[in-house]
């Protein structure tokens, strides 16, 4: 019987708590994918099914989106509603999915102290002067397409406390508008960086007063990212151009053709647009 995790774990078998130790030698996210793939499972069907099971549990913590999956598989430790839907999705008990990340139900039971009462919590951390908030993304990309960052799984577990929900890397993501993306024209130029809240991932649709009252959305679909506007017609997404953009408006089914990763709420544009080089010569 093959190994459903391929070479790089044993451990859809019974887990003892001895075993921690090779827990800990496993790539969680190289395992993830490759029993998605073993299982012939794409990143839309998860994206289906775990819509599904966010839908019927009223929660979208449970809802695994491409770019959420594509973290996860790069090193990003999931959390255990977005683990439950990928156990459902690949079709393993969800004690066997844990394995990977070194948790082991039975070793949770034999680490138990019964009447020890609950751990003293350690002292909080003293807060260093003169504290600078920075995100160091992956700059591994092409310029010349839109592009959903990614920040470093060790990067993101540094913040402090302190800093408010509003510079929460999990919610908020960033990506860059690519060179050649004219989708937005002036209002949203090429080199842009745009920020986006995952939690609103559903269209929008008011009496906007102006342009910039629209709410635009960042895309994913099957050749890569857009940030645009969005109307939903049952079951098909358009993607909306700015008027002054030469792109068309598309149509692509959801979520198999294209899925919403969130609103842009935020946007840092160049200091130099096009028309003002063009100016400038």
């Amino acid at each position: 019987m093959a190994q459903p995790f391929g070479d790089s774990a044993k451990s859809l078998r019974a887990v003892s708590p001895s075993e921690s130790a090779l827990a800990r030698r496993i790539d969680p996210g190289k395992c993830i994918r490759e029993l998605r793939e073993e299982r012939l499972v794409k990143p839309s069907d998860i994206e289906r099914t775990s819509r599904s099971i966010a839908d019927s549990k009223g929660n979208a913590d449970f809802y695994v989106s491409h770019s959420t999956l594509a973290d996860i598989e790069a090193g990003s430790v999931p959390s255990i509603y977005k683990l439950f839907s990928l156990a459902v999705c690949l079709g393993v008990p969800l004690d066997k999915l844990l394995f990977p990340f070194g948790i082991s139900s039975e070793e949770a039971t034999s680490l138990g102290v019964r009447g020890a009462g609950p751990p003293a919590l350690p002292p909080p951390a003293p807060q260093e002067a003169g504290f600078r908030f920075q995100l160091n993304f992956d700059a591994q990309f092409a310029f010349q397409e839109t592009t959903l960052l990614r920040v470093p799984p060790q990067d993101a577990g540094v913040l402090p406390a302190s800093l408010p929900r509003r510079l929460d890397p999990k919610r908020y993501r960033y990506a860059v508008i690519g060179s050649r993306d004219d989708t937005m024209a002036d209002l949203l130029p090429p080199g842009s960086l745009v920020e986006i809240d995952t939690t609103q991932i559903t269209v929008q649709v008011f009496a906007w007063r102006s342009m910039r009252d629209r709410p635009l959305y960042l895309i994913w679909h099957t050749k890569g990212h857009s940030c645009c506007w969005c109307q939903l017609d049952g079951r098909e997404l358009m993607l909306v151009p700015h008027p002054l953009s030469p792109q068309p408006v598309r149509r692509l089914k959801v979520p198999v053709e294209a899925t919403i990763i969130g609103r842009v709420i935020n946007a840092w544009l160049p200091f130099q647009t096009p028309a003002l080089r063009r100016a400038a010569y």
